[in-house]
């Protein structure tokens, strides 16, 4: 039976049963209130017929009591006492009917004390046996009358307040007999309502029902075609009864002329892949047991042809109250192509990675071939540079022009260096405190050269930044600064640039503002967005007029980006452009005199002079030629006194027979490597308890972790070939000071 039939006809029931309830509820209250009323009423009259009895029994105590005294006449005597049993029988049988009224009680007791006092005055006077009419006569007369008065009025008190009870007891009926009519009426009307309620209910009940069937037919029908339409093999496995209902598809999808019928679970166990079937059996078991939330898994099925076929399984399990499991409804499904398109990617995806793998290695492996021979390169090109004035005009010239060029190749290859890195994710911010007007000097002495080269102006305001210690990359601040003043020189022929750097309050948050505005070639509003593509410039005729890769602005917007900042243009064709670029300013204001302040407002090479003791002594550790006379000829410049290794096995000999100050590493050398090498010594310094060596290690693989390679090797810090000049003294310079610091 239907179940929600049941529910509705015992709710239905439960209705009517309350209702009938009330009813004989209200019926019997009803009877027991007539009950208590009736009980009432007699009682009332029996007070009221004792009351009146009492009244003329005393009227006739007094008759008798004067017959006899006028007469002397017995029979008047007798009848006397025969009035005073009855008028005492009267007070008793009316005390016990009010004994449950406190006030009427208290009346009769009054009576019964008028009621003493009567019957002592009338027998006194009995005792006179001659009658006599005198004052005492008339007097006692009067005591009498008065004493029988009290006794009338009281009983005339119970009288009427006995009479009220009965009244008020007659309306209490009546108001009953309303409400007893007016129950059964409701209780008819109500008992109807829910009757037509309920038979209106089977009405619709029917009528649904049989909506229900039809569109039951209609839905079964739909489901019979979305099932051969999925092409589902379902499965309804009763666990108690032990058996599994198996759609026709079930076993169609493994080749088998089988319609659906009625099985077991072996049926289905007797296909699975051996392989698989103690890892799908125990799965299913997990489900059924309450340990997993879903069931879906995949295994394999054997063919009727003898392949194996992927099957996907998925279902659905019902549980009874004591949560144990008692039907499994689920549909299986042929996934073989999805399982080998999967295949097939995984094959493609580790093809990518192995060939994204080898990018990396060939890029790794190209940069330190070029950056090796570029140190060498450039280091000669300044060197040079630095002895111009004993060149003629043509030589002076050729050295500009190598500079200039070792200079484009080196930022080529750090733009495709950052450009590999912000395509992996994997760069990295080296943030440290720095002066912000320091970083600025250093771009305006090599930006004016540009700019002067090309005549055009070149105004740079940074007044409002001075003396402020910011915590951030300072290489990659400078690194944006550069590409975005060198882009503003490159499109700029006439007029000029102008950079204008502050603090600017941005929603209560401080940044600095940095904006670079030329009277360049302008951007067309529809290209804003390309110039910010890798590789991609706003008119292919720029590329082949200015030349570049594309990647400056793209790379320095996701530096910007990766800061918490961006960079912003504005800019329309032919007027020229601006880049603003915005970044949050970490800072705080430092006196003039600080002590960075000061090393900034002095050359670095006398500092490194006045640290030197004349015992100082460098071990250089580097294969290429080309490098070791660059840096040999820093060294000399500066009056240190340097030993050369070749290898990493001449680096430990040397550094275990002398003492060295600061060891120079290199990474790629033959027999053992920088990293080899600076294992070796922390191992013996930590096991011999010798001084620590400061090592900087000098790389020409610059792609993310190779500083990290570095420092977890034992090295102090790292230098990125090409070697910059300026950079390699100031750490010369900090581990000759720290030296210096704890001899002191």
């Amino acid at each position: 039976m239907d179940k929600l039939f049941i529910r509705n006809f015992a709710f239905f029931a439960i209705i009517l049963i309350g209702c009938a309830g009330a009813i004989s509820y209200s019926l019997v209250m009803g009877n027991n209130d007539l009950d208590k009323a009736d009980e009432r009423v007699i009682v009332t009259h029996d007070v009221i017929s004792e009351a009146e009895q009492l009244s003329m029994l005393v009227e006739a105590m007094l008759a008798a009591q004067r017959g006899y005294i006028i007469t002397a006449n017995e029979d008047f005597l007798k009848e006397y006492e025969d009035k005073k049993a009855g008028v005492s029988e009267r007070i008793a049988m009316i005390s016990e009917l009010l004994y449950d009224n406190p006030a009427q009680e208290s009346r009769l007791n009054e009576i019964r004390s008028h009621f003493v006092e009567f019957s002592n005055q009338l027998e006194q006077r009995a005792e006179i046996i001659a009658p006599k009419v005198d004052k005492q006569a008339l007097k006692d007369v009067e005591i009498l009358d008065n004493i029988k008065n009290n006794i009338m009025r009281i009983n005339k008190s119970i009288l009427e307040e006995e009479y009220a009870k009965l009244d008020k007891t007659f309306a209490a009926l009546d108001k009953k007999k309303d409400q007893y009519l007016s129950s059964l009426l409701f209780s008819v009307i109500g008992g109807s309502f829910i009757l037509l309620i309920f038979n209106g209910f089977l009405l619709n009940a029917k009528r649904k029902k049989t909506s229900v069937e039809a569109s039951l037919k209609d839905t079964e029908e739909r489901f019979a075609l979305a099932i051969d339409g999925t092409e589902d093999g379902i499965f309804d496995w009763d666990l108690k009864k032990e058996e599994v209902f198996y759609s026709g598809r079930f076993f169609q999808m493994l080749g088998y002329d089988k319609k659906s019928y009625i099985g077991t679970i072996e049926d289905l166990k007797s296909l699975i892949h051996p392989q698989d079937l103690k890892k799908s059996w125990g799965y299913i078991q997990q489900y059924i047991e309450g340990n997993l939330s879903e069931y879906r898994q995949e295994f394999r099925m054997k063919h009727q042809s003898g392949r194996w076929v992927w099957i996907q399984s998925r279902a659905k399990a019902l549980y009874d109250h004591d949560g144990n499991a008692y039907r499994m409804v689920g549909a299986h499904t042929d996934i073989t192509h999805v399982i080998k398109e999967r295949d097939r990617l995984v094959a493609e995806k580790d093809q990518a990675e192995d060939a994204n793998r080898a990018k990396s290695e060939f890029l790794a492996h190209m940069s330190h071939e070029i950056r090796t021979p570029l140190t060498a390169i450039s280091g000669i090109a300044e060197i040079f540079e630095k002895k111009k004035d004993e060149l003629n005009d043509k030589q002076a010239s050729l050295v500009r022009t190598l500079l200039s060029s070792t200079s484009s190749l080196k930022d080529l290859i750090n733009d495709i260096l950052d450009f590999s890195k912000i395509e992996s994710g994997e760069i990295e911010l080296d943030e440290t405190v720095f002066h912000l007007d320091e970083v600025f000097e250093n771009v305006i002495s090599m930006m004016s050269l540009k700019a002067s080269e090309k005549g055009i102006s070149f105004v740079l305001d940074y007044s409002d930044i001075k003396n402020i210690e910011f915590y951030g990359d300072d290489l990659r601040i400078r690194q944006i600064l550069v590409n975005l003043i060198n882009n503003a020189i490159k499109f700029t022929d006439e007029g000029g640039v102008t950079i204008k750097a502050d603090i600017e309050d941005r929603d209560g948050s401080e940044f600095l503002r940095v904006e670079v505005t030329d009277t360049g070639i302008g951007i067309a509003p529809e290209n804003f967005d390309m110039v910010f593509e890798r590789f991609k410039q706003a008119d292919s005729s720029v590329s082949r007029r200015f030349g570049g890769t594309g990647l400056g602005l793209p790379i320095s917007r996701n530096l910007a980006q990766l800061m918490g900042g961006d960079i912003i243009l504005s800019s329309q064709a032919g007027k020229g452009s601006t880049f603003t670029l915005l970044i949050p300013a970490k800072y705080s204001l430092t006196e003039s005199t600080s002590k960075t302040n000061e090393i900034d407002h002095r050359k670095l090479n006398d500092k490194i002079r006045a640290q030197l003791s004349g015992e100082n002594k460098i071990l250089l550790v580097e294969d290429y030629e080309g490098n070791i006379v660059v840096i040999s000829y820093i060294l000399e410049e500066l009056g240190l006194e340097y030993d050369i290794a070749k290898t990493g096995v001449e680096a430990l000999q040397a550094w275990s027979e002398k003492h060295y100050d600061i060891i120079l590493m290199d990474i790629q050398m033959p027999e053992m490597d920088g990293f080899a090498a600076t294992s070796k010594i922390r191992q013996l310094e930590k096991s011999k308890n010798l001084e620590h060596t400061p090592i900087i290690g000098m790389t020409a693989h610059a792609l993310v972790g190779d500083k990290d390679k570095c420092i977890d090797a034992g090295m102090d810090s790292y230098l990125p070939k090409p070697i910059v000049e300026h950079d390699l003294k100031r750490e010369i310079f900090r581990y000759l000071k720290e030296k210096n610091k704890n001899a002191a």
